[in-house]
């Protein structure tokens, strides 16, 4: 077998960083702040909404993260959850998980950029057609020329987003708490909803907002002991996302009553009535920044996966090349960030309906 495939992460000539800065960049890639969810409350009632958002973790996430911890404690490598795949099913099914992963994310991540540029136009309403999509692809080019700098500036420049984000959470959170009035809890389903209508639809939003959590397997040649750090940030990012998506929602809700009228990106306009235009703003920018740190995160860690599937001869050679300075897959980052321009051009309903 070829000894690239099982090699310990070790071995790999890449700069690593320690427990914070990777701790802020799966936490980007996992929640990224308490935003785009929104429509699990209405959909189906505060407090099944709740009950699922603090359930689901055990049943799905958690699962997923003691698998990762284990499976890295055996086989600590690069490209992470795609070669334990490789190793326990073979060629052909290692190479699905690779090449679906990569390829899965190119609307993913396109997604983000357009997304960023969504945000923008409350502020600049001029950002339509070719203007919109070149500042989608300015954001990308960005944050992949970030990525190639090194896993180190992505880290902590993530830890920077991640305060940028918490910062305004937890001024909501605390505004809310002075104005509460209502249960945050009722009704526990919308009124005249079919039970499993509501069942169904706020299992599989749960769902979605908790997974990926395998990811953080992919950069395991870029952390600091491996084995002892992976199996911190899985029990640290947990509980983060857990309060992230409950407290300042059912908070927000308990200080106005509306949770009929939470659809996608509603925690903006609720921060603006509950705190005045100020905290509206600075939600509004932390919506941005979270959008962002999505976007930074998922480059990060999708780029490695094609990197090493061409270690291991799936894809041409040259597109595993690690930057000799930099340590990173700077030209599987440069391919991934052309399809990623090329996909901006749409809008987001359009990526998101052709990614699911």
């Amino acid at each position: 077998m070829d000894n690239r495939k099982t090699s310990p992460a070790g071995r790999a000539a890449r700069h690593t960083i320690g427990f914070l800065p990777l701790l802020a960049i799966f936490y980007g890639y996992t929640a990224g702040g308490p935003f785009g969810y929104e429509d699990i409350f209405s959909r189906s009632g505060p407090g099944m909404a709740l009950i699922f958002l603090a359930l689901v973790p055990f049943f799905w996430s958690i699962p997923i993260s003691f698998a990762s911890a284990e499976l890295n404690s055996i086989l600590p490598v690069q490209g992470g959850f795609y070669r334990w795949s490789h190793r326990a099913f073979g060629d052909f099914w290692g190479f699905q998980c690779g090449w679906w992963n990569w390829t899965g994310t190119f609307l993913l991540n396109s997604l983000y950029g357009v997304l960023v540029m969504d945000y923008l136009v409350h502020y600049f309403p001029g950002l339509t057609g070719n203007a919109k999509w070149a500042g989608a692809s300015l954001v990308l080019c960005l944050f992949s020329y970030l990525n190639i700098r090194g896993i180190q500036v992505s880290g902590w420049l993530s830890v920077a987003m991640l305060l940028a984000v918490l910062v305004p959470v937890a001024w909501l959170s605390v505004v809310s708490v002075a104005h509460w009035r209502f249960n945050p809890l009722l009704p526990w389903t919308p009124p005249g909803r079919p039970f499993g209508s509501v069942f169904g639809e706020g299992l599989a939003l749960a769902m979605w907002n908790y997974a990926g959590y395998e990811q953080l397997s992919s950069v395991t040649a870029e952390m600091s002991n491996p084995q002892k750090t992976l199996p911190r940030i899985l029990l640290w990012n947990t509980p983060m996302n857990i309060l992230t998506y409950i407290l300042p929602a059912s908070l927000a809700i308990a200080a106005l009553g509306n949770w009929q009228d939470w659809q996608t990106g509603y925690i903006v306009p609720a921060s603006e009535k509950i705190g005045g235009s100020a905290l509206g703003v600075a939600m509004l920018l932390a919506s941005i920044i979270g959008t962002a740190s999505l976007s930074n995160s998922t480059i990060l860690y999708t780029t490695r996966i094609p990197a090493a599937m061409s270690e291991d001869g799936y894809l041409p050679a040259w597109l595993g090349g690690i930057h000799p300075r930099y340590g990173t897959p700077a030209r599987a980052i440069l391919v991934s960030l052309a399809v990623y321009c090329l996909l901006a051009r749409f809008p987001v309903a359009d990526l998101v309906n052709i990614y699911i």
